[in-house]
């Protein structure tokens, strides 16, 4: 019983901590992402994202959560997207950019230690980031 209950008591910390790590993310981004929102900032990165996202079958504000999870990580995007209402096709292609281009500032740092080429990496996701988005936005434009 008392492998039991140390299995048990162990999880629920490591769940806990694990917990706290990522409010520790999301809450900054969503506050920042709802005060850029409301903020005189808002329309000006819209109307500087809105060709891009528009290429993208997306709002302009579709650019916090992309850019909130490239420099921070997954977590960021979906605490940014939660600043906004974005429809299921909106959302779905978020989340597919998102994982194929985030964390670029840590995850370059890493591949820099142990010998990769960076900007190939970036070069690639970012490629692979913007197919993927087309591709996504097209099919979930038509099936959403």
């Amino acid at each position: 019983m008392t492998g039991l209950l140390g299995a048990v008591g162990n999880g629920a910390g490591k769940g806990l901590k694990t917990g706290l790590m990522l409010l520790r993310v999301m809450l900054p981004v969503y506050i920042a992402v709802v005060l850029i929102k409301y903020s005189p900032l808002m329309p000006l990165l819209l109307d500087a994202f809105a060709p891009v996202m528009g290429f993208l079958n997306m709002p302009g504000e579709a650019a916090a959560p992309i850019i909130a999870g490239v420099l921070s990580d997954e977590y960021g995007c979906i605490a940014a997207m939660r600043g906004f209402s974005f429809n299921a096709a909106t959302v779905t292609t978020i989340a597919m950019v998102n994982l194929c281009f985030h964390s670029i500032p840590v995850e370059s740092a890493i591949n820099g230690q142990i010998g990769f080429a960076v900007w190939k990496i970036v070069l690639f996701r970012f490629c692979l980031a913007v197919t993927v988005g087309l591709t996504v936005s097209r099919l979930a434009g038509v099936l959403l």
